[in-house]
């Protein structure tokens, strides 16, 4: 099965980044443990006011597919929306 390479473009609201990250960075901590997460690292947008990006590879579509079904992507699915006015998540293609 081929990796599953992620970019994730996330739109916060304004006001909401710092507290945010804090949110984000705890639940990326425990998404690095996930088996089938090989990389995943949030980035600032230097460009885009409120605007922070996040790189992911995963080993298979099945692994990404359980992560995001998993209890603890349940849970940021009811946080996330707090803070977020929308996302656009890419899937790549290495080349």
């Amino acid at each position: 099965m081929s990796k599953v390479y992620l970019f994730v473009e996330i739109d916060v609201k304004p006001g909401q980044q710092e507290t945010f990250l804090e949110k984000l960075k705890s639940h990326v901590s425990v998404i690095r443990g996930e088996d089938g997460c090989e990389f995943i690292e949030p980035y600032l947008d230097t460009q885009v006011e409120n605007k922070i990006c996040v790189l992911e590879t995963w080993r298979d579509r099945t692994s990404w597919d359980a992560h995001m079904v998993n209890d603890s992507s349940k849970a940021w699915q009811q946080v996330a929306p707090q803070f977020v006015v929308g996302e656009k998540i890419t899937i790549l293609k290495s080349i």
